[in-house]
């Protein structure tokens, strides 16, 4: 990330304690810079979402996704390495090996607090993650997915039921 764009990051970050309105609109448009596909527009990402630098192009975020604080979005594992090693392929002088997959979040999306997203991860569209949860895999649309590993507790339409059920909306 060249130095102008770290500073403008920066700067953003600060607009963000006091207008989450324009810190959005810069944060797309560096985010876009970067590399970041965006699709749409998103609603709101969090200041601290923290997204992998290794390549950024293997990221996107469909319209109307909100994503929490802390967020952690990975395209890379270097575990791979440890394996190497540990069986003998790969010395300690050699360059670390690294597998890299994208990751997709559809549109119309939320994923809570604290939640970390792995390589090679696609979030289809209309779901909904719990905080703290570790995603893996497909998340199919539609879906409310809880835990670590993320699991899918119910379907939206079954969560709104419920809160029909209780007079919440």
């Amino acid at each position: 990330m060249s130095k102008m764009i770290k500073l403008l990051f920066f700067l953003n970050k600060l607009v963000w304690n006091f207008n989450h309105r324009l810190y959005m609109r810069n944060n797309n448009k560096l985010m876009k810079r970067l590399g970041i596909k965006i699709v749409g527009e998103p609603i709101y990402i969090s200041a601290t979402v923290s997204f992998d630098g290794t390549d950024y192009g293997l990221i996107e975020i469909g319209d109307k996704t909100v994503i929490s604080s802390g967020v952690r979005v990975l395209t890379h594992d270097f575990s791979v390495s440890r394996m190497l090693y540990a069986v003998g392929r790969l010395k300690a002088e050699e360059k670390e090996v690294s597998i890299s997959s994208p990751v997709k979040i559809g549109s119309n999306v939320f994923i809570g607090a604290r939640s970390i997203i792995m390589p090679g991860t696609v979030i289809e569209d209309n779901v909904i993650v719990g905080a703290g949860s570790v995603i893996r895999g497909t998340l199919e649309k539609n879906g409310i997915y809880i835990g670590n590993p993320a699991v899918k507790i119910r379907t939206i339409e079954e969560q709104l039921a419920k809160y029909d059920k209780k007079g919440l909306i």
